[in-house]
């Protein structure tokens, strides 16, 4: 019998990479024009991120800046649609998307 503890059989501890319930009910409370689709599509880890750090005004600013920001060099970036949604949610959080208002 082998044990759990040998090193062949440890998992490797990776972000959840299927979008949780908590981070559907938060898309959901969005208005639908800043709902992230693609993103919670093709980023679901980013997304529960998103939705953990919401409420968490300087959290969710500094999580936004490191995907937005290059700042290690020689990233390629995300698609362009990604990278509006990503934007358009920073903005709305500070209430800075027009004609919707942020819910804190």
């Amino acid at each position: 019998m082998t044990s759990t503890s040998e090193p062949g059989n440890r998992r490797r501890l990776q972000p959840l990479n299927q979008q949780l319930p908590a981070t559907a009910k938060w898309a959901a409370s969005l208005p639908v024009e800043v709902q992230p689709l693609a993103l919670l599509q093709r980023f679901p880890r980013i997304a529960n991120a998103l939705a953990r750090l919401w409420q968490d005004q300087t959290g969710l600013r500094l999580y936004l800046d490191n995907l937005l920001i290059d700042g290690r060099g020689g990233r390629r970036g995300f698609s362009p649609e990604i990278h509006n949604e990503l934007v358009m949610l920073r903005d709305y959080r500070e209430g800075r998307y027009p004609g919707v208002s942020s819910s804190a």
